[in-house]
């Protein structure tokens, strides 16, 4: 947009590589252009509109010279939903970009991604997602759910989602049914997961005014319009390896199911678990990583801030009969200070976006673990970190690249340290 509200006119680029976020870095003047919707190498017109950063946005209003791995986008709200960033490319395509947006990130701290990393993606990468967060507006007195439109706050309703799984989808429209025939005007969100392997829905929502939580006669009601499907206020089941793990609606779950067994079986891989091992789990929400490999090690501690994944973990170890478990609350860095040396041979990291607190760093470089396994769901953060553990002594052995979240430009990496003789 221009200073007068005029929008501003569009401008042929040339965008080269992808850049973390879904967009492709382009030139203009010599400045950088993050350009939304195109692919590396075409050639585009492409519309301003904005600014990140100080850096330049531009949305891709007609391509010149395609792609050859540029594919018609099945969802109708893309482009628009501010969810997907990555379904006009084939997916091949899409995990060459991830893998080239992790080594950006390694390369920007002076670290090389080995070279044999694998790019581990899924053989069918529609209606993966056993969780969808809905946002709730009212148009004409009639409620609309759906997710906020690209960079911004905005609803944008939507009646089909082919990333979620088809009983998420199946179930917003009687959820909308019910919530008007009940009367109620004042929804402001709506959560839903299912049982990738069970007939449960678990689901809350979230009123004006309130916290989340159920309406018993909201609940009562869709339950009717969906008799295949049994509604869960609680909690729910989730099977993994032959352990059964509880969820609930107020604790971290990873949303494609599929992939996370991929993910689990990389991570166990590489930490090579021993009978001698005492292991560290950080960032451990519900205990699934650390309850999965107790049976292999001598003990497991598991460290979270949520009090809620805490229980949930504690009950896990219960429920599966896991004796060599123990989960202490907290943040990371304010557990681990109470640690003593020499005194856990491996750890696993599993932070949130923002990456390890540099006190968290520095307190695994003084406990020293023999092996590091860091799971990341943001290359630069893990980059970052991954920097400062070697410059503390320790030696990047592997890493893997697993697309959780196909057509998205997020993405999974994982990475064994260990600590140099």
């Amino acid at each position: 947009m221009t200073g007068g509200g005029e929008r501003a006119a569009p401008v042929v680029l040339r965008p080269q590589r992808p850049a973390h976020g879904g967009t492709v870095v382009a030139h203009r003047d010599g400045r950088p252009v993050l350009v939304a919707y195109a692919m590396p190498g075409e050639l585009v017109e492409a519309e301003p509109s904005g600014r990140r950063g100080g850096v330049e946005l531009a949305r891709t209003v007609r391509v010149i010279e395609p792609s050859p791995d540029r594919v018609s986008a099945p969802c109708p709200h893309f482009g628009e939903c501010g969810g997907c960033q990555w379904q006009h490319a084939r997916y091949r395509r899409q995990l060459e970009l991830k893998q080239q947006v992790v080594e950006d990130a390694w390369r920007g701290v002076g670290l090389r991604l080995p070279v044999d990393t694998p790019v581990l993606g899924m053989e069918d990468p529609w209606r993966y997602r056993i969780r969808g967060e809905f946002e709730a507006r009212y148009r004409a007195g009639r409620l609309e759910l759906g997710f906020h439109r690209m960079r911004s706050h905005a609803v944008l309703p939507v009646h089909t989602c082919p990333i979620h799984d088809e009983r998420i989808e199946r179930a917003l429209p009687a959820f909308r049914q019910a919530a008007e025939e009940l009367g109620l005007h004042d929804l402001q969100s709506l959560r839903l997961t299912v049982e990738p392997t069970g007939r449960g829905l678990l689901w809350c929502a979230q009123r004006r005014g309130s916290s989340p939580g159920v309406d018993p006669a909201l609940g009562v009601r869709v339950a009717e319009l969906l008799p295949d499907l049994v509604l869960l206020d609680d909690s729910m089941s989730l099977e993994i390896w032959g352990l059964v793990f509880r969820v609930r609606n107020d604790t971290f779950v990873q949303t494609n199911y599929r992939q996370m067994l991929v993910l689990y079986q990389v991570v166990v891989e590489m930490l090579q678990p021993r009978p001698t091992d005492s292991l560290l789990d950080l960032y451990a929400g519900i205990g699934s990583i650390g309850l999965l490999v107790a049976n292999q090690v001598k003990s497991v501690l598991a460290v979270e801030e949520n009090p809620a994944a805490v229980r949930l973990s504690v009950l896990n170890a219960r429920i599966n009969g896991v004796g060599n478990f123990r989960a202490l609350p907290g943040r990371a860095e304010e557990v681990l200070r109470h640690l003593r040396t020499g005194r856990h041979q491996a750890a696993v990291l599993d932070p949130p976006r923002a990456g390890c607190d540099a006190a968290v760093i520095a307190e695994l470089l003084r406990l020293a673990p023999d092996r590091l396994v860091y799971v990341s769901c943001e290359p630069t953060t893990q980059a970052r970190d991954v920097a400062l553990l070697v410059q503390g002594g320790y030696r990047v052995r592997r890493a893997a690249i697993v697309d959780m979240f196909p057509h998205t430009y997020h993405v999974e990496s994982v990475a064994l340290l260990e600590r140099a003789a």
